[in-house]
């Protein structure tokens, strides 16, 4: 009866009410149900209809509270909350850098501002790795970033979304280049679901569809970017993942023949000259050579969070051209570069800081794969390595974006210390040591069950 007498004053307040109170249903109920589906909404985020209020935040929230119902009551209330309490120790030391560089940004506000973005992300890796109790927990967990991906790239084709360069596919994130890296980390994560549903076939078969849907979806992103991320993540899944190497090198084949022949016969004029005239971008070049004069005069602290729009028109009258002016005065954009970016408002020590996390999330994702293999689990063992290069997949495709504030990235960070901890757990039942290398483990048949 509120909600729709809600809905008679105010129809798109009653609609966050409809989807908070499904979303408090589900959370409260399960945390791994409601962890995936925060997983696949947020990728929503820009086109859910917020009534002004943030519905990603509203979630988050909502998670963090089945998160602490979850570890005080329940059968997870004896469980650890994290697999090392150092590496948590290490996050809190980058947000609270992030705090403190309130103290010397030109605009505090929105260093605080980038604290409430950052923080809510970080409270991701304690989530997820409480959510993660069983295989197909993980299992549920990556195929809802998949499915959240795949459904944003189809709704960008159903309801186009036009951006700054019409006739890209911008998705439900509202942009071509994020939409492309998103596409790039669940064709990774579709090869290790692939793996990782052996006993299923006819699932297996529907999980594979999605790879032709992702490669034919960022060749219509246009997005220079997201086709280095790809090219890359093929050559480091070769070199990783040397069981597939044959597969995989048919594959990069097959992807390159494929784009070749959409550019040349089937895209649009400016989409081929995007492609055939890459120099200098679409002002980025510019947007770099700001960002770099921020951090020739602060190269230690940084300008502050959340302060490189705010400050970049500071650092234009310098020496050296700049072609897009408007990009720093008009229309001030981020760094389209998540490192350059962290660089120019962390300074050193906070990207150093963010660089030690990333580094030790796939430091996990690699042992994980180590201990499933010792432990005769292959197939969670090519799933740990699907989340390792999706990672590093996505880690390329930030050299060309902004994208230090996106959920999916701290999620698939967080998904790739919570298999090392569902590793160890069965490494535990089967009292199966880690070994110190791939080369030192024993065949597969040899293995005792």
């Amino acid at each position: 009866m509120l909600i729709g007498a809600l809905a008679g004053y105010q129809p798109r307040l009653a609609l966050v009410a409809v989807f908070a109170l499904v979303f408090v249903v589900v959370a409260l109920s399960s945390l791994t149900l409601g962890t995936c589906l925060f997983a696949t909404l947020w990728f929503f985020s820009e086109v859910l209809p917020s009534g002004g209020l943030p519905v990603v935040k509203l979630m988050g929230i909502l998670l963090v509270g089945s998160w602490l119902a979850s570890v005080t009551v329940g059968a997870n209330r004896r469980r650890r909350l994290f697999e090392s309490s150092r590496f948590l120790y290490l996050v809190l030391a980058f947000i609270l850098w992030v705090a403190m560089s309130a103290l010397w940004a030109p605009h505090p506000g929105a260093a605080l501002a980038a604290v409430s973005r950052y923080a809510p992300n970080a409270m991701l890796f304690p989530i997820v790795y409480v959510a993660i109790r069983r295989r197909d927990d993980a299992l549920l967990l990556v195929g809802a970033l998949v499915l959240g991906t795949l459904a944003a790239a189809a709704f960008g084709l159903v309801f186009p979304i036009e951006g700054e360069e019409p006739g890209r596919l911008a998705g439900a994130l509202g942009n071509a280049n994020n939409t492309a890296a998103s596409l790039v980390v669940a064709l990774a994560l579709l090869g290790g679901l692939i793996a990782a549903l052996g006993d299923r076939p006819w699932l297996r078969g529907i999980v594979a569809l999605g790879v032709p849907f992702c490669v034919f979806a960022i060749l219509l992103t246009v997005s220079r970017g997201g086709m280095v991320a790809l090219a890359a993540m093929l050559v480091v899944t070769a070199v990783i993942a040397k069981r597939w190497r044959k597969v995989i090198v048919a594959s990069a084949v097959i992807v390159v023949a494929a784009g070749v022949v959409y550019f040349v016969a089937l895209a649009p004029t400016a989409a081929r000259e995007r492609v055939a005239h890459p120099e200098g971008g679409t002002g980025r070049v510019d947007i770099w050579t700001v960002g770099w004069r921020m951090v020739e005069a602060h190269p230690i602290t940084g300008v502050g969070a959340g302060n490189f729009v705010t400050s970049s028109v500071d650092y234009l009258l310098r020496p050296g051209v700049i072609h897009r002016a408007d990009f720093i005065v008009d229309n001030p954009k981020v760094a389209h570069n998540t490192y350059l970016q962290l660089l120019a408002e962390l300074g050193i020590v906070g990207l150093l800081l963010f660089l030690t996390i990333v580094a030790s999330v796939l430091r996990f994702a690699a042992r994980a794969a180590r201990m499933f293999l010792a432990a005769g689990d292959s197939e969670m063992a090519t799933l740990s390595q699907a989340i390792l290069i999706a990672i590093v997949g996505y880690l390329i495709a930030s050299f060309f974006d902004s994208r230090e504030f996106s959920s999916d990235l701290w999620l698939l960070m967080s998904l790739a210390a919570a298999m090392l901890g569902l590793a160890r757990a069965e490494a535990s039942e089967r009292q199966v040591s880690e070994p110190r290398s791939l080369a030192a483990l024993p065949a597969p048949a040899a293995i005792p069950t």
